[in-house]
Parts: C-alpha cells; sequence; structure tokens
C-alpha cells in the first residue's frame, strides 16, 4: 500500500498520429453512398468539417502510436515506465481477438512484470473508463502511478462506401495519473442505453462495391477482416441520444458541484461538426478543445489525443470530456485546475 489519502490527476500526457495524410479529395472516397438511406437521411452530408485524417500504412500498427503517446506521457510526467503499477486502455482495432495490443504497448514501454495490465473493450470511451478506474486506483493508496493509454486503427476496417467512413482518422494518446491537485479527477457519469446494442458494431461483414458484393481482407495476410457497421437506427440515435443526452449528462455533473459551464474547457466526441456545434451551443463552455479539421475522428483516441494537444494551452477553471460509446452509452469525466499550478 503506497501512503496517499489526496487526489489523483493527469500529472503528463502525450500523443502520436501517423505521418501520412488523407484529404477529402482522396480517392479512398471515390465510392462514398451519397443517397438517401430509408430515414430520408444523407448519411455522408452528416460528416463534415474535415480537412486531414491521419492514417496508418499496411506495415506499421496501432501498437507503434501507443508505444510513443505513452513515452511521451512518462517523459512529460517525469515517471519511469518501471514507476507503473496499473496500465489501462486498448488498441482497437486488435489484430487478435485476445491478448489486446495493451500487453505489447506492456513490453515495448519497458514496464514491470509486477504491473497489472487491464484491456477495457469498451469503445469509443476506453480512456474515460480507463482514468475512472486509475483514479480510484490512486486514490485507494494501492499504488501510486498508472497509465492509461488508447490507440485507434480504425483507417484500415471502414467500408469506405458509408457516409461515417468520411471522417475516420488513426491516432493514439496516453496519460499518466497519480496523485495530483491539478487536473484532478472529481466527478463522472454515465447512461447506457442497451436497446441501441446493435447501432454500431465492428465485425465480420461483406461490403459491396461498384454492385459486387465482396468479404475485405487483410493485403498482409490475405485473411478476413471486420469492418465498422453503423446501422440506419445508429444514423438515428446520433440525431436523438447523442445529440441531446450529452449536454444533458455534462449540465448534470456540472450542476451537482455548481460550476458554470463558462468556466470549462470542453472535450468531446468529434465524428460530426453538426453535432459538436449543437453540443457547443447547448454547454456553452469557456474553451472546446477539438481537432476535427486536423485529425479527423479518432474514435477511442480522440479524448486522450486532445488533451494532450491542448494540455499547456487549458485556461479554464475545469475540464470536462464528454464521450459516446457503441452499446449504446454516453460519459462524462470531470476534472479540476489547480490555480497555482495554472499561473505557472
Amino acid at each position: 500500500m503506497v501512503d496517499y489519502f489526496g487526489r489523483a490527476g493527469v500529472i503528463g500526457c502525450g500523443y502520436d498520429v501517423p505521418r501520412h495524410v488523407r484529404r477529402n479529395d482522396d480517392p479512398a472516397y471515390d465510392q462514398l453512398n451519397r443517397s438517401r438511406n430509408r430515414h430520408g437521411l444523407f448519411e455522408s452530408d452528416m460528416f463534415y468539417g474535415l480537412d486531414r485524417r491521419r492514417f496508418l500504412e499496411a506495415d506499421e500498427t496501432v501498437e507503434d502510436l501507443m508505444e510513443n503517446a505513452c513515452l511521451r506521457a512518462l517523459d512529460r510526467a517525469g515517471v519511469s515506465p518501471d514507476s507503473i503499477d496499473r496500465l489501462y486502455g486498448y488498441g482497437s482495432v486488435p489484430a487478435y481477438y485476445m491478448p489486446n495490443g495493451l500487453f505489447a504497448v506492456h513490453q515495448r514501454v519497458g514496464i514491470s512484470e509486477n504491473a497489472m495490465v487491464v484491456p477495457i473493450n469498451s469503445e469509443y470511451a476506453n480512456f474515460l473508463l480507463g482514468m475512472i478506474h486509475a483514479a480510484e486506483f490512486v486514490n485507494s493508496g494501492s499504488g501510486r502511478y498508472a497509465l492509461v493509454v488508447c490507440g485507434c486503427n480504425w483507417t484500415g476496417y471502414m467500408d469506405y462506401t458509408r457516409g461515417h467512413a468520411f471522417s475516420i482518422g488513426d491516432g493514439a494518446g496516453a496519460a499518466v495519473v497519480g496523485p495530483s491537485d491539478d487536473f484532478a479527477v472529481v466527478d463522472h457519469e454515465v447512461r447506457t442505453f442497451s436497446d441501441h446494442y446493435h447501432a454500431l458494431t465492428m465485425g465480420m461483414r461483406t461490403t459491396k462495391v461498384t454492385g459486387r458484393t465482396q468479404l475485405p481482407v487483410d493485403p498482409r495476410t490475405n485473411l478476413p477482416v471486420p469492418t465498422y457497421d453503423m446501422t440506419d437506427s445508429g444514423v438515428e440515435i446520433l440525431g436523438t441520444v447523442m445529440r441531446d443526452g450529452i449536454p444533458d449528462l455534462v449540465h448534470s455533473v456540472l450542476g451537482r458541484h455548481d460550476i458554470d459551464p463558462g468556466k470549462v474547457a470542453l472535450i468531446t466526441h468529434q465524428g460530426s461538426k453538426l453535432l459538436m456545434e449543437h453540443w457547443g451551443e447547448r454547454i456553452q463552455p469557456g474553451e472546446y478543445l477539438e481537432t476535427l479539421a486536423e485529425y479527423g475522428n479518432m474514435t477511442l483516441a480522440t479524448y486522450p489525443v486532445n488533451l494532450a494537444h491542448f494540455f499547456d494551452e487549458i485556461n479554464s477553471d475545469y475540464l470536462v470530456i464528454a464521450a459516446v460509446g457503441a452499446g449504446v452509452y454516453l460519459s462524462v469525466l470531470l476534472l479540476s485546475r489547480n490555480s497555482t499550478k495554472k499561473e505557472e
């Protein structure tokens, strides 16, 4: 046991994105279906505000990005790899059903064999749930430092006839959690809508390109690979459950602590500019930290990447991270700043 009964917070973070850039006119999007779905919606029109997305080449892995993100976070925190007691997070889409690539990251980074590795398969809010577990672990006194890392390689697992594929980018981000009054974890809340379990899925399925049905395969192995699917009901919940559920949940958490939204920096899911504009209007944060135009929708990696990207620029008294997830669920994490640290 560690003699510590203070608060757990983020003491360092880092991120990495691939060097390869895909623009809006990339040939990958030539087969995009721009017709109405059965609800009369143009799925492709929901994903705008994009300019660049980063993508991994066939000889690169999401674990490469996760390793770099971890090393940068540890360096920023001034914590050695062998000081980490717990490693939380996930690499998605994994090379194996099990184990997750988080174990490869453990080995590459040089974390002690005494550290517990805890893969959290809860796309897209893996990072938030990892942060919650990490803070509880540190606050319990069971250990001093935890590392949370999430990586996305989804550009290799999309059906590029579907509108949602237009926004996807790869990346990874990490955060070191330890004793700290700055960026301290204060509260969280989750709402689960499991009647939409089938709406957002990653699995084996055929795709149709130019009228031909085919089974996507990995070019390196010629074995079938999963692809992401957003059903028509999935598109519908973007405009219902997610659209209004996120601001309602944020206001619920802030209201418990009597916090003015204007004193908050906000990080959200960044799959749709349409949703983000609505969330900004409903929540009215002091700062809205997003990288949609530069990095696209990095799914589970969006939250740690944006946290690391803006870490030194956050001026607000509080930070709120609001995430959506397949299943379907919404989650909000509240962190507080230390005024002394903020002025340094």
